[in-house]
């Protein structure tokens, strides 16, 4: 792999101006923008990096998607209500808030560790709340864990695309998809980490992440390639440039991350009340994430061939009705398959949004993932609030339906989208 310090710019290796197929010649031209900076091609997709960076993903993510299930054990054993349950979950979503802050300065300076140390970090803070004596030490644990995701995904994001030569689309489905992975395994291997072990024995789950960051650190942490050394354009002139699409795309993320945030927060409780046991509650959350990365795994490369609007709004369009579908059946082996459809269309649109952020942003591309990260995290934190309180008047599996039918008021944000498509030679 050539050493990143030699590429000089900050656009992705390889990349040709995106082809705009629809919206506005402005749109176009920021779109495209990146192709015309300094940094010298590099067509080479570097499958080794993409997948080692995608693989930490995975076990990162993999905690965080814990919380779901542990979030029934808890509620009893704190004694809180549900709208405490969903303030106390949105507080490792509420710790991002300095995420495109750090997406600035990942964007000027070596973040190896950046990606090497949260898998640890993250893995022990998770694994302690089966011990928290209290709801402020849950919080805490919970606000930590935030901030070591939020170190972590805005440099991952990046390289991978940086590895990816012209193909945006087939490197961020990798990426995604693992992450879609630990969401979807991340709850029915907890669940029978605790069906085992009981609560209290939860931090037995911690050496995936102890194990990942050594894995990493033998790998990248003497590899210079990985470091970028380049001005970054000024984020503010960039911006200027993108506004409009920007708070379109942010919207539309927004609203689609309302839906999935609420399910995998509020979930595993619905499912339970509803007279599920605690393993078909991780099952269907399992189920809803295999879906979902498939869907992910498909929908960044499909957006490279189709165009990444289409992808967007068949995500939302068909997505939502299906997961509202699924929440209205009574727990049986038919749910987890329309749970599982329903991850399928509705995750599709992940890699896609990521995709799109970077090309608004291509100079500055780790505050590209850390800003669609921080909109979607902020907006699954407001959600999983909103819907605690809503459920409590309404109940859970209506405030639930709710929370999916909001993500059909997506699709007039991605209306109004430029539509691009960018697919690397040789590959259509």
């Amino acid at each position: 792999m050539r050493n990143a310090e030699q590429t000089g710019g900050a656009i992705l290796p390889g990349l040709r101006p995106a082809s705009v197929t629809g919206g506005s010649k402005q749109a176009g031209a920021h779109v495209g923008a990146g192709a015309r900076g300094g940094e010298r091609p590099r067509a080479a997709f570097d499958a080794t990096t993409i997948l080692a960076v995608s693989g930490a993903h995975f076990v990162h993510d993999l905690y965080p998607a814990f919380i779901g299930v542990l979030l029934p054990l808890l509620i009893p054993k704190l004694g809180i209500s549900l709208v405490a349950a969903g303030l106390l979950a949105s507080t490792l979503r509420w710790a991002t808030v300095v995420q495109p802050l750090l997406g600035w300065v990942a964007d000027r300076v070596d973040t190896r560790y950046w990606v090497i140390l949260p898998p640890s970090v993250t893995a022990l803070a998770v694994g302690l709340l089966g011990i928290a004596p209290t709801p402020v030490v849950v919080a805490a644990l919970l606000a930590i864990a935030g901030l070591s995701s939020s170190v972590f995904h805005p440099p991952a994001g990046a390289w991978v695309t940086r590895a990816a030569g012209s193909q945006w689309g087939r490197a961020t489905s990798y990426f995604m998809t693992g992450g879609e992975l630990a969401r979807a395994l991340g709850p029915l291997s907890m669940a029978a980490v605790l069906a085992k072990v009981g609560l209290g024995w939860s931090w037995v789950v911690v050496a995936p992440g102890l194990v990942t960051s050594i894995v990493l650190f033998a790998l990248l942490a003497r590899r210079p390639g990985l470091q970028v050394r380049h001005a970054a354009s000024p984020l503010r002139q960039a911006f200027a440039v993108v506004q409009r699409d920007f708070l379109l795309l942010a919207a539309a993320s927004a609203l689609v991350a309302t839906a999935t945030a609420t399910l995998l927060v509020f979930g595993p409780t619905y499912l339970v009340g509803a007279g599920a046991d605690i393993l078909f509650a991780g099952a269907a959350l399992t189920s809803f994430g295999l879906g979902a990365a498939a869907g992910a795994f498909a929908g960044g490369t499909l957006s490279d061939r189709l165009g990444r609007r289409t992808v967007l709004a068949a995500s939302a369009g068909v997505g939502a009705p299906l997961l509202g579908l699924a929440l209205l059946m009574p727990p049986a082996p038919i749910q987890l398959a329309a749970f599982a459809l329903a991850g399928l269309v509705f995750l599709s649109a992940g890699p896609v949004q990521l995709v799109m952020m970077q090309e608004l942003l291509p100079e500055n591309r780790s505050v590209a993932v850390a800003l669609a990260s921080f909109t979607t995290m902020v907006a699954g934190a407001l959600g999983v609030v909103l819907v605690g309180a809503l459920a409590e008047v309404i109940g859970l599996q209506g405030a639930l339906i709710v929370a999916a039918a909001s993500a059909l008021l997506a699709l007039p944000c991605i209306a109004f989208l430029p539509e691009t498509r960018h697919v690397s030679r040789g590959h259509g």
